[in-house]
């Protein structure tokens, strides 16, 4: 019983990764100067109809655009202690490529780009 309790966890853990598409980003993200770090600590994805934002440091107020052609379809003021996941919901946004910017107040800016079936 324990076996197929294993197997079938390690099963859904695989399928529910395939659905969930990381957005890779480019940019530079300062965070003070206390961040001695080369790595982004910002990582985003894109499961269904969600967009998902995560911050491992939570030191960064975060400004998210998301835009379509240039014309800006969404935005928001994040206070840096609410960082740690934030979820979009996309489901009223139409088919299509969309780029989401996110910048912080010590000047960093990060843009990726996602697709919406």
């Amino acid at each position: 019983m324990c076996v197929l309790f294993v197997f079938s966890s390690l099963l859904l853990q695989s399928v529910s990764a395939e659905g969930n598409r990381s957005i890779p980003f480019c940019g530079k993200w300062d965070e003070d100067t206390r961040s001695i770090s080369s790595s982004i600590p910002i990582s985003a994805f894109v499961n269904e109809d969600v967009l998902s934002i995560h911050s491992n440091t939570k030191r960064s107020d975060m400004i998210i655009c998301i835009s379509k052609d240039g014309t800006v379809l969404y935005e928001e003021a994040v206070p840096a202690p609410e960082t740690g996941c934030i979820t979009i919901d996309l489901s009223e946004f139409e088919p299509g490529t969309y780029s989401v910017e996110l910048k912080n107040q010590w000047g960093g800016c990060l843009l990726g780009k996602f697709l919406i079936n």
